[in-house]
């Protein structure tokens, strides 16, 4: 019986992957601190950096700037919609490699490391570019991912079935110990406020008043710790969207 459930385990697991890789659903970024009063220097160098390399039809790079919670002030630089094998094929040129060492080495007095963001699809929901948007971190077990994403997913059809003005991103965080990533997708600070209609509202009109309370406890007794913090996009930093 252990061995038939371990191996169903594995199945799971191995058939999540692979659907990961049927589309670009994989992201990555690094945090970096860059040296005080530097940020305006930091900041002109990658928009350079971004333009001469990182254009449309080039290999796709955004940056933003933390401006709330534990990592307020750093930047957060990475790529969007790849596939897996678009990491081993990627080439770059030695004067492009050179640039960044250069402001790497001049700029950055921390970095973090690269993360993967997988997006899961159909826990996303209308998800965007935005000017802003509010990320948040959910530390679980990995027993807890699939109710979370269960949750997380009905909340979805409750969104499309009363036309939900906001719009979020889902990622399991590859690389760490189970962690989930949404990014809540904003136009200014407004978005910050209350909608036209709450999320609880938003599932009661869905689902019915009675399933909210199994909702919520579900919600809040899959994760252990969240920590959340709002981006600002550089548009300069960020190659322009493609037409």
């Amino acid at each position: 019986m252990i061995k038939q459930t371990m191996a169903i385990v594995l199945a799971l697991i191995f058939c999540s992957d692979l659907m990961a890789q049927d589309s670009p659903v994989v992201n990555s970024g690094a945090y970096s601190k860059v040296y005080r009063g530097k940020e305006a220097a930091f900041e002109k160098a990658v928009s350079a950096h971004v333009s001469k390399w990182h254009g449309e039809g080039q290999w796709n790079q955004f940056g933003s700037k933390v401006i709330s919670g534990p990592r307020s002030g750093q930047y957060f630089i990475g790529t969007t919609n790849h596939y897996w094998k678009d990491y081993d094929e990627r080439k770059t040129s030695e004067s492009h490699d050179k640039d960044w060492e250069r402001i790497f080495n001049t700029y950055v007095e921390e970095n973090s490391g690269m993360s993967y963001y997988v997006k899961v699809p159909d826990a996303s929901y209308n998800d965007r570019r935005s000017a802003m948007f509010l990320f948040t971190y959910y530390n679980l077990s990995p027993a807890a991912v699939g109710k979370k994403l269960d949750v997380i997913r009905k909340a979805k059809e409750a969104a499309e079935k009363t036309k939900y003005e906001r719009s979020w991103g889902v990622y399991q965080v590859r690389g760490a110990n189970s962690v989930l990533a949404i990014a809540f997708r904003m136009d200014s600070m407004v978005d910050m406020g209350p909608g036209k209609m709450s999320a609880f509202e938003m599932w009661n009109k869905t689902f019915g008043e009675e399933t909210a309370s199994d909702m919520a406890d579900t919600w809040y007794s899959t994760h252990w710790s969240s920590e959340e913090e709002i981006h600002v996009l550089i548009e300069s930093m960020t190659t322009p969207p493609s037409n």
